[in-house]
């Protein structure tokens, strides 16, 4: 009992005893979403699929931070609103990941963009700060979008 105790202790010591890892990269950046895109996308078949593809690229990059989609089935093209920060990613960039998902399926035009007003400035004016609140929803696909959308691609 006492040598099983003794190999467990010394086994879980020695292969605890080189696990640090000693990086000699740079420290990442720290995304700070300080800007917002509006864009139209054109393609779009539903909100689940091409909005899920969407937001999984934009924010793999590490420099967006939210990504809304207003799907509406009844329109040609879909809004999408992007938040990121513009330290790390350009706009020029996030349209031309967009463009460039599922085969070129989508076609972005830039509505507008607007700064998104830090904390630090916010301290030093008089002003209140500005909430924006943004009503979300869950719709839950039918069947038939699910297996029109696996049969045209």
């Amino acid at each position: 009992m006492i040598r099983l105790f003794t190999l467990v202790l010394l086994v879980s010591l020695f292969s605890c005893a080189d696990s640090t890892i000693k990086s000699n990269h740079k420290k990442e950046q720290v995304a700070v979403s300080n800007e917002t895109l509006v864009t139209e996308v054109e393609g779009m078949v539903c909100s689940m699929g091409c909005g899920g593809s969407i937001r999984k690229e934009l924010k793999s990059t590490g420099a967006v931070s939210r990504v809304d989609v207003d799907f509406d089935e009844e329109k040609e093209k879909q809004t999408v609103k992007i938040t990121y920060d513009n330290r790390l990613i350009s706009k020029k960039e996030i349209v031309e990941r967009i463009e460039k998902l599922n085969k070129g399926q989508f076609s972005v035009s830039v509505i507008g963009s607007a700064f998104i007003e830090s904390s630090d400035s916010r301290k030093s004016s008089s002003e209140e700060p500005k909430v924006n609140v943004s009503e979300t929803s869950f719709e839950v696909p039918s069947l038939l979008d699910i297996l029109s959308s696996i049969v045209v691609q």
